[in-house]
């Protein structure tokens, strides 16, 4: 047998049985080695804090190349006591919060920061020992709260979240190995609004690192808090995304022109989950949202999430932005080259805290953010104070959190300019064969709104406490839809016919499909004839536009629209 190729002697054992690969682990080396590859015993691993210079004694060698599946758990801080704060004394205690927050702050974030680059630097030891492997392991960086975890209601201050940023990225090595990337809780649970959160930016710390990624996914907190603190650090881990991308732009001059090239993402797919599935059923629609844009008249994290993404092939994204993602403020819309497969799950208020919808008879109409105590707002913009088209809004500081959903109707002060964006930006996607715009919609009055909402007593019998969407969506002719290299139809896309005549399904599939699922609400001329110039130019003027004010507007059917939305 030793004679043979590795090759063959791989061949031999890629047949058997684990139970039968045991067999093999004492006859040769050869064996000995085939035998540990297929038995799946070096594919997956999962690793602590403590376990790394196990891990790269295990995988030295050819069973790094092994290795597709790499889960690393960052743990609690080692040390949560302040300098100053004497041993056993509860986390603040005998020292001013504010600084023993920065001290709390400084520890998450060197701590965590250690952790990761220890992470990188054992994977950078292991392919160095050996051939690399290009691209071929998904690496998963959690934080699964374990036991031990303290949460931030004990630390100084008592109740004010913040963000952890990563110290040093360009000390990190440079990586080959990793292909998929993924920051963010565990699978099936979501990211914490309550512990110490990694900085929105971390992610592109990271993947600056990683030449061969085609996949990357992460899941971080960006949700409305009743603290004052937490809000106060979103809008600054929000300018701090939105300074990462812009600082990492390039330049390259000419004999004739210069030109300035921004920071994007470098992989063909992405999932940027910025709220979790239900954080819209906790907000009070009765209530402002916090003004998170300093300056307007944009949101500087929405343009340069636009930035980040044009490249993509396919994208899911779920956050809190403005028109400025799909279109900027000086009015030139850039082409989306790859783009395939779009999913947009906006949140029903904008950034700078007004919303998208109002009531079913126009309640809550014009409601503007409050300003968010301890941000310096530009004069005119953000720094107005906040005003209410109705009494019963709660128009300045921090809303009780008594969660209330009644806001079904788009605002058009609000709503239409970011439609037309999304629009606007769609027919610029010439690739484009799927797309969805939708929001989740809650329909829950309080008991200090239910009495203002009597008269819509038929609704609330069929849809109270339902999960809800409203949305558009988009397919291309059927030929084109599906997944890359597919042919598949798309649930929902085409309008069901009574109609049995093979040519005419044809017809019916061969058309640009519009999905209208908006309720009793239907878009004026001027808005359809900006969501029909979505693929007009690559598949002609026909089209079908499928309004239905009956129609399902679960927020499964959202969901599950794109297709190509899954990544591998």
């Amino acid at each position: 047998m030793e004679t043979l190729p590795q090759e063959v002697v791989d061949q031999i054992a890629s047949n058997l049985y684990r139970s039968d690969l045991k067999n093999l682990l004492l006859l040769s080396p050869k064996l000995h080695m085939a035998a540990e590859k297929y038995s799946d015993g070096f594919t997956k691993c999962r690793l602590q804090r403590g376990d790394l210079d196990e891990f790269v004694e295990k995988f030295r060698g050819p069973r790094f190349c092994w290795l597709h599946e790499l889960e690393y758990d960052l743990g609690p801080p080692g040390n949560l006591n302040p300098p100053g704060n004497p041993p056993g004394n509860p986390p603040g205690d005998g020292i001013d919060s504010a600084n023993g927050r920065d001290d709390d702050k400084k520890i998450h974030g060197h701590d965590l920061s250690d952790q990761i680059h220890a992470l990188f630097n054992a994977l950078k030891t292991l392919e160095d020992d050996d051939a690399s492997p290009q691209g071929t392991i998904q690496l998963d960086i959690i934080s699964s709260g374990q036991p031990g975890t303290v949460p931030t209601e004990l630390t100084a201050g008592g109740g004010g979240c913040y963000y952890v940023g990563l110290d040093r990225p360009q000390k990190l090595p440079v990586l080959q190995s990793i292909g998929s990337l993924y920051v963010g809780p565990p699978e099936n649970r979501q990211a914490s609004n309550c512990l110490p959160k990694l900085a929105l930016r971390t992610p592109l710390d990271l993947s600056s690192k990683l030449p061969n990624l085609r996949t990357i996914r992460f899941e971080l907190a960006d949700e409305h808090s009743c603290d004052a603190e937490t809000e106060r650090a979103r809008v600054e881990t929000r300018e701090d995304f939105a300074r990462v991308v812009g600082s990492r732009a390039t330049t390259a001059t000419t004999t004739t022109t210069t030109t300035t090239t921004m920071m994007t993402l470098q992989t063909k797919r992405a999932e940027i989950i910025f709220q979790g599935r239900k954080a819209h059923q906790l907000l009070d629609h009765d209530s402002a949202m916090p003004n998170l844009v300093r300056a307007g008249p944009g949101d500087p994290f929405s343009a340069s999430l636009g930035v980040l993404c044009r490249h993509l092939t396919q994208l899911q994204l779920t956050a809190v932005v403005d028109k400025s993602f799909f279109w900027p403020e000086d009015g030139r819309g850039d082409v989306w080259p790859n783009m395939e497969s779009l999913e947009v799950r906006f949140h029903p208020a904008t950034p700078a805290g007004a919303w998208y919808f109002m009531g079913p008879r126009g309640e809550g109409r014009g409601v503007r953010g409050y300003p968010v105590d301890g941000v310096e707002y530009v004069v005119g913009e953000g720094g107005r104070a906040a005003a209410a088209a109705e009494g019963n809004t709660i128009v300045m500081g921090h809303a009780p959190c008594r969660p209330s959903g009644w806001r079904l109707q788009p605002d058009p002060d609000t709503l239409y300019p970011f439609l037309a964006a999304f629009a606007r930006a769609a027919a610029k996607m010439p690739r484009l064969k799927e797309a969805m715009i939708w929001s989740p919609v809650w329909w829950a009055p309080g008991s200090h709104a239910r009495a203002r909402f009597a008269y819509h007593g038929a609704f609330d019998m069929v849809h109270n406490q339902r999960p809800l969407g409203w949305g558009i969506g988009y397919n291309a002719p059927e030929g084109l839809r599906g997944g890359e290299g597919e042919s598949e139809s798309v649930s929902g896309g085409a309008p069901g016919s009574a109609d049995d005549d093979d040519d005419d399904d044809d017809d019916d599939e061969n058309v640009r499909i519009f999905e209208w699922r908006t309720g009793s609400w239907e878009p004026d001329e001027t808005m359809k004839d900006l969501f029909h110039e979505i693929g007009r130019q690559e598949h002609g003027e026909e089209y079908d536009d499928d309004w239905d004010p009956g129609a399902n507007q679960e927020d499964l059917f959202f969901e599950g629209f794109c297709f190509g939305k899954t990544l591998d």
